[in-house]
């Protein structure tokens, strides 16, 4: 049995995994740190369920936006620790509230990412923030199947493919979703955990092997509209923007994302959610600098739930088609770069405390031609 034919198909959704009747498929790590199926031959039957069920080559349902909204959570505290405007806090809030479980990406001891199930907020705001690094998800899809069989409510959120492959999974496996609430993001690429591995060692290294307490893919202390990491070492923060440099060359995500098959507004989710970018152009004296989220509806179990608790967040319906040219990955699939295979090839003849400072001049360098051609 083969899963797919080349790596560009395949988005590590864990979907084949999650529906193998024998338990013949692992997810295993690339020579790039990204996961992939492995089939044990030995234990496949060839019933053919992992090909079937992979929404990435077979398609998902497209649900179409209903409404879309800019928000911000009324609470300041809220959201000053999310990302954007805190739109994620009062649905899942709802959930849990109602004895329900959620889903979502979340730092490690070591962070490293990985997905979580919580049943409570204090559980639930692990999942606070940006992650930019693809989560890990084991047997989350086995999971979320167990609660709504429990008949319980069950909010999972994460990348749209991860959605898809959700979704899939529990059509194919016949599993009641009615409880069910789903959250998409809007996804620049998913980069590769060892990429980020190496990064937090070359960081360590720099400053002589003091351990990292904490991490920050998207520090909002500096303002929401700009992009810097920070990491906590021996009490002091420290601020950089190397990382996310790295993330939007676009050489470390993976390849899947260069055809990625939900770059549009026919969503696989209940809701959407991203930065509201460019909202100065569509509504006057709403963005204060400390984050505003784009919330979009594309179901009406979604736009129910939205009603329900309305009340905790400040809101502005907009039109999403004005939303698009600001949030690009809602019209276009993140392009591969050309040389792409150079950096990978350095990377693996030289390592990443070789190869990363050659490649952040060429950063520098690409950042200054930018400039001179907007000109």
């Amino acid at each position: 049995m083969e899963i797919f034919s080349n790596k560009n198909q395949c988005c590590g959704c864990t979907a084949c995994k999650s529906i193998c009747p024998k338990n013949a498929i692992s997810m295993q790590v690339d020579n790039e740190g990204f996961l992939y199926p492995i089939i044990n031959k030995e234990l496949c039957i060839n019933c053919g369920l992992c090909k079937k069920v992979c929404a990435f080559q077979n398609g998902y349902t497209r649900n179409s936006v209903v409404n879309a909204y800019a928000v911000k959570h009324h609470d300041i505290k809220t959201r000053l620790s999310s990302r954007s405007g805190g739109a994620f806090i009062p649905i899942s809030d709802y959930i849990i509230q109602n004895n329900g479980t959620v889903y979502g990406a979340a730092f490690n001891e070591d962070f490293s990412v990985s997905h979580i199930r919580a049943e409570s907020c204090t559980e639930r705001d692990r999942m606070k923030g940006s992650k930019y690094v693809q989560s890990e998800l084991g047997n989350i899809f086995l999971n979320v199947q167990n609660d709504l069989k429990d008949n319980r409510y069950v909010m999972f959120s994460g990348t749209a493919c991860q959605v898809a492959g959700l979704n899939n999974f529990l059509e194919k496996s016949k599993t009641k979703t009615d409880k069910l609430f789903t959250v998409d993001l809007v996804c620049h690429g998913v980069p590769s955990n060892k990429i980020w591995t190496d990064y937090l060692d070359y960081i360590n290294n720099k400053h002589k092997g003091k351990k990292i307490t904490d991490v920050n893919f998207r520090d909002k202390s500096l303002g929401w509209d700009v992009h810097f990491e920070s990491f906590c070492i021996d009490g002091k923060k420290y601020y950089s923007k190397d990382y996310a440099a790295m993330f939007y060359q676009n050489d470390i995500l993976r390849p899947s994302c260069y055809e990625c098959k939900y770059t549009n507004l026919f969503r696989p989710a209940d809701f959407t959610l991203a930065d509201f970018w460019g909202i100065d152009n569509q509504i006057n004296n709403f963005n204060d600098n400390k984050g505003v989220s784009l919330f979009i509806i594309n179901s009406q179990k979604a736009q129910k739930l939205f009603e329900l608790v309305k009340n905790q967040i400040e809101y502005i319906k907009v039109d999403i088609n004005k939303c698009t040219k600001a949030n690009p990955n809602l019209r276009r699939v993140t392009p591969k770069p050309d040389n792409r295979e150079d950096f990978w090839k350095k990377y693996h003849e030289k390592g990443f405390s070789k190869t990363f400072p050659s490649y952040k001049r060429k950063i520098i360098f690409s950042k200054i031609k930018h400039k001179l051609f907007r000109r």
